[in-house]
């Protein structure tokens, strides 16, 4: 089992990996990636919040993630185990600027859709979340008209929550409670809604930085 950090200030977002997938801080090298992921409009048309389409945009976004960083959560660039390319982002971010509450938010490429990989990466994030940095509940918001993120979330553990306002748009929101999540096995739903094993999906452990079992 993840270890707590002793002080959110002292945690480095260090990289993580799960079974098909390397999670690690995005930087600036990843600047014409992330511009590159945004400009698709499969990806970009129902985001909520800014869209980083450009290399200056995206610059910026990776200038903002910083602060978060020192702290142990913010955004992580995502890539096939040993394969450098970047397939997407996964994030732990404070929920409307609020640093108790973070909002669990992800993207892949469409070439990524398919083969469960952002349920593998949900699930990265979910335990990173509630074993690495010890918290306690975890919050997501989507487009309303977003199909497959509530289903995504549902398999993940997440439940229905009150709507909600965010950069100036409607978004339907999903919350997880860490004994809800340590109660259904730590690990997502089948689609018959029976808590899975982590083999099922081709999951292991996520291994981070306060990971006994790595000898931190």
């Amino acid at each position: 089992m993840a270890a707590r950090a002793s002080s959110p200030e002292d945690v480095g977002l260090l990289p993580l990996t799960s079974a098909r997938l390397e999670f690690r801080p995005i930087e600036a090298a990843d600047m014409h990636a992330i511009a590159a992921l945004h400009a698709d409009d499969r990806v970009a048309r129902q985001l909520v919040d800014g869209i980083p389409d450009t290399p200056g945009k995206a610059l910026v976004f990776i200038l903002w993630n910083q602060p978060m960083r020192r702290k142990g959560y913010g955004t992580f660039a995502v890539r096939r185990r040993g394969e450098p390319q970047l397939i997407g982002l996964f994030s732990l971010t404070p929920f409307k600027d609020d640093d108790s509450v973070l909002e669990l938010g992800g993207k892949l490429h469409p070439s990524a859709w398919r083969g469960g990989l952002a349920i593998e990466a949900g699930a990265a994030m979910v335990e990173y979340a509630f074993t690495g940095l010890g918290r306690d509940r975890l919050i997501s918001a989507f487009h309303p008209e977003n199909r497959s993120v509530p289903v995504a979330l549902t398999r993940l553990g997440f439940a229905a929550a009150a709507n909600t306002e965010l950069f100036g748009k409607q978004v339907s929101t999903m919350t997880l409670a860490r004994e809800d999540w340590l109660a259904q096995g730590s690990a997502p739903r089948r689609r018959s809604g029976r808590p899975a094993n982590l083999c099922d999906y081709g999951l292991t452990p996520v291994t981070g930085p306060y990971d006994k079992r790595n000898g931190a």
